[in-house]
């Protein structure tokens, strides 16, 4: 699946045509600018002569989006030496000098060059270019939705191409999403959407889109996860890795929820030398944040209180109050207690 992205933004030019039209887009795009210094002003990146490969390809490397303000030639003689796989690559768009056209040159979906193409070209007044199949055919594609929820499903390349191909061909393809994700996706263009899923037609491809994992799956579907949870926890000190393990597994079986759904962990600050919270969170492969005491208490007050807890680290409930500080949104499940390990779960807002 692809990496999560920063959310910056190089745009590069190299004559003074293209400079000033460069100088409008990186306003525009809330992007930066880099420039020839022959024809950059005060304040603005620059790069010298001869330098304009090496520049390019650090921004390829460096940015989520690339906007080239020049020929398409020289961009593909540019950034082809680089050009690894659609899940790292970032966007790539191509402008002429006199903002005619907007090309989305690489990564139109999953590095968000088509709506970024889209988007500027609107700006601008220009004629978008966008040549992938799902695009031109008007249909949404797999890994398009699924960006919306930050979705994980397994074998991106082969279950991209798979179900892509089938919307651009028109074939049916059936959807089923979790009424928790309905109001997600507006756009289902080339899918036929399933009040239940039960109502799925067999051998037809079904994408289903859950967090949960309380369904039978088949060979001919494929889950999209929504990464959308986050996980609290509270543990006891020096709690080893099987039971942190063993009490991640019980709290996903009891609430029949997709692992891969979780994004971040949270505890407080007093905890943030145990290994155990580490090893889940390297586990998982999500990013863990230890609050202090402080930032803990108002979302503390929604929850139980332990005196306990409160005389040991300073605040009366760890594990609901780092979940709802994470996404600033209440629990969404009861807390689990089991070997001195406490977790909530929370779900951030789409």
């Amino acid at each position: 699946m692809p990496k999560s992205k920063r959310s910056q933004l190089g745009v590069i030019a190299l004559t003074k045509q293209g400079s000033l039209l460069a100088r409008r887009i990186a306003d525009l795009m809330q992007g930066t600018v880099y420039l020839p210094e022959r024809f950059a002003v005060a304040n603005e990146q620059t790069f010298g002569k001869g330098q304009f490969t090496q520049t390019c390809q650090r921004l390829f490397h460096e940015m989520d989006g690339v906007i080239c303000v020049m020929a398409t030639g020289i961009v593909v003689r540019t950034i082809a030496p680089l050009i690894e796989d659609k899940t790292v690559d970032p966007a790539v768009l191509v402008v002429d000098e006199r903002a005619n056209h907007v090309i989305s040159l690489l990564s139109g979906h999953v590095g968000g060059a088509n709506a970024w193409t889209t988007q500027l070209a609107a700006l601008l007044e220009s004629d978008p270019v966008i040549t992938t199949a799902t695009d031109t055919e008007h249909v949404q594609a797999l890994d398009t939705l699924a960006q919306r929820v930050d979705g994980w499903y397994p074998d991106f390349k082969m279950n991209t191409k798979k179900y892509n191909s089938l919307l651009a061909a028109r074939e049916p393809v059936e959807i089923w999403i979790d009424p928790d994700f309905v109001s997600a996706f507006p756009d289902l263009s080339g899918f036929r959407q399933l009040e239940a899923l039960t109502d799925a037609t067999p051998d037809v491809p079904l994408v289903i889109v859950s967090d949960k994992i309380n369904f039978d799956k088949s060979a001919n579907s494929v889950q999209v996860v929504p990464r959308v949870n986050a996980l609290g926890i509270g543990c006891r000190k020096n709690v080893t890795y099987a039971m942190m393990q063993t009490a991640f597994t019980q709290f996903c079986g009891e609430h029949q929820l997709a692992w891969q759904s979780i994004y971040a962990l949270g505890s407080i600050d007093k905890k943030q030398h145990e290994g155990a919270i580490h090893y889940l969170a390297d586990t998982l492969n999500v990013p863990v944040t230890f609050y202090s005491a402080e930032a803990l208490q108002p979302a503390s007050q929604h929850y139980p209180q332990s005196a306990f807890v409160a005389k040991t680290v300073g605040v009366g409930n760890v594990a609901s109050a780092a979940a709802e500080t994470l996404t600033g949104q209440p629990t969404v499940t009861d807390r689990l207690a089991l070997d001195e390990i406490t977790m909530a779960m929370s779900r951030k807002l789409l």
